[in-house]
């Protein structure tokens, strides 16, 4: 009964999680030298996050604001932007981040260009509240930072993570579940790859209406349990095919975000690598909770019936991302 009680506890936190997919894209920051000692500063929030949230940019000291700011939106999100007048540069000076109120669990990106058009990426965790500019040529850790980008957008993104709930759910047995979500691998970083560095681009709102109706069908299947049918007999085949689907939609933010001129393909391959540990770590979670509870007298009736009622929440969950996404569209 205990299990019983936790599994169904683990069901009712799934539907009570909000019902947006939203993902981790962060607070961009580009700041462009003008010359003379001008920079245009820019920002913007993303569009998963209410407006009211966007914050100020403090310049550094020694600096000084030159004209009025501007603000504005798109469908990328909410913009400000600023120039800033500073006598002796940015070199070696601190931005701090000022929001209105707390921080909504945002990191942030900026990109920093010089007078000569060289590019510096950076990288500050959602508990940084400054920027510090490098006083030399060098940015940040760009393998490191873009793997904890990747790692947290896996997630956040809770329409991805239900996916791959879905495909270990339909594979059951260990070797399939690591051949399946091995599959799912392997075809979303094909997608991530020529998305995200422009050699294929697909209207992103139409990618995620269809992310979310992957989600439905494998909701349907679960529901439904194991029949002979391609899902069940051959889940490679689905989560190969779906995970194609979902690479353009992990590409969408890292192409929101930025690939660095300087260290494009490590930025690229670090990110991809985040989505991977966060994605094992989801996995081997999900796995080890089923397997507990299969060792449970009659813990394999319970885990069937965890199982329907998993389908039946991840169904109505991303039914309701596809309508909202498609009216959106």
């Amino acid at each position: 009964m205990m299990a019983g009680r936790v599994l169904a506890l683990i069901l009712c936190m799934l539907v009570s999680i909000s019902v947006r997919a939203d993902d981790s894209r962060p607070l961009m920051v580009i700041i462009a030298a003008q010359g003379d000692g001008v920079y245009r500063t820019t920002w913007k929030l993303p569009v998963n996050i209410e407006p009211r949230h966007l914050p100020q940019l403090v310049a550094p000291v020694g600096c000084e604001i030159a004209g009025d700011r501007r603000s504005w939106s798109d469908a990328l999100g909410y913009w400000a932007e600023e120039q800033w007048r500073c006598e002796n540069g940015l070199s070696g000076a601190a931005v701090a981040i000022d929001y209105p109120f707390a921080n909504p669990n945002l990191a942030t990106i900026a990109r920093v260009r010089s007078e000569d058009n060289a590019e510096r990426t950076l990288f500050a965790p959602p508990r940084e509240s400054r920027l510090l500019i490098p006083s030399d040529n060098r940015g940040g850790n760009i393998f490191a930072d873009f793997l904890v980008l990747g790692f947290e957008h896996i997630w956040k993104g809770l329409d991805h993570l239900l996916f791959v709930g879905g495909l270990i759910f339909i594979a059951r047995t260990r070797r399939a579940v690591i051949t399946t979500i091995t599959g799912f691998t392997i075809a979303h970083s094909i997608t991530l790859a020529l998305s995200a560095l422009d050699m294929v681009r697909l209207p992103i709102a139409a990618i995620e209406s269809a992310i979310a109706l992957s989600i439905v069908f494998l909701a349907i299947e679960i529901v439904k349990g194991p029949r002979d049918t391609l899902t069940w007999r051959r889940p490679l085949v689905v989560s190969g095919s779906f995970g194609l689907l979902h690479g353009f939609g992990f590409a969408a933010v890292l192409r929101e975000i930025g690939l660095p001129q300087a260290g494009l393909v490590q930025g690229l391959f670090a990110f991809n690598v985040g989505i991977e540990l966060g994605q094992i770590l989801f996995a081997a979670v999900l796995i080890s909770i089923l397997a507990a509870v299969r060792r449970i007298p009659v813990g394999r009736l319970r885990v069937d019936l965890a199982q329907r009622l998993a389908g039946y929440a991840i169904g109505v969950t991303s039914s309701f991302w596809l309508i909202t996404r498609v009216l959106v569209t």
